[in-house]
């Protein structure tokens, strides 16, 4: 899902809001989405910088941590990126864009940039997965009360084992003898 942003690019000011929607079964590099992701992004030029925000919710398949069951987590999580106008110099031109002479450094590097911007559009599905690595639970529970995996059997369970027969009858002797 992309968002065109040639608009936005080309003029100060402007800016162009899409409503979010990912079908549920959709698989976002290692997140599969049990619920339809629903939401709004808006991308706005703000002279030196495009500046996206937004707002999205959906379930995500994870695994419990405690009892390795597989769930569906809801998560609900603000998007929010900006990025330097002159990365799209390549698109609008070098003449377009005013250079910052106190440009102290992006915060974004080139790859991140990439992994959002395909020249002149926004991938809204990969700002999204990167928002759910953001909003996923570091310790995922089913629930609350987990109370995880099964304990093991004891080891006073085990029933003895006759080659350990001599051993045992050395040590109830010296246990009678003190």
């Amino acid at each position: 899902m992309y968002l065109d942003l040639t608009d936005v690019l080309r003029d100060s000011g402007t800016s162009v809001e899409r409503s979010i929607e990912i079908p549920a079964g959709t698989v976002l590099e290692e997140w599969e989405l049990t619920e339809t992701a629903t939401g709004w992004v808006r991308a706005s030029n703000a002279r030196r910088s495009i500046v996206v925000r937004g707002a999205a919710k959906t379930a995500v398949k994870m695994e419990c941590s405690r009892c390795l069951c597989e769930y569906s987590q809801p998560l609900e999580f603000d998007l929010d990126v900006t990025v330097p106008i002159s990365t799209f110099n390549s698109f609008l031109g070098p003449a377009a864009v005013e250079e910052d002479e106190n440009d102290e450094g992006d915060e974004l590097t080139r790859d991140d940039i990439d992994a959002l911007f395909q020249e002149h559009s926004l991938d809204v599905s990969e700002l999204v997965r990167q928002a759910i690595v953001l909003a996923a639970p570091i310790k995922p529970l089913c629930s609350p009360d987990c109370e995880g995996l099964p304990e093991a059997k004891e080891y006073n369970d085990v029933t003895d084992d006759p080659r350990w027969a001599a051993l045992q009858a050395l040590n109830d002797k010296k246990s009678d003898l003190n």
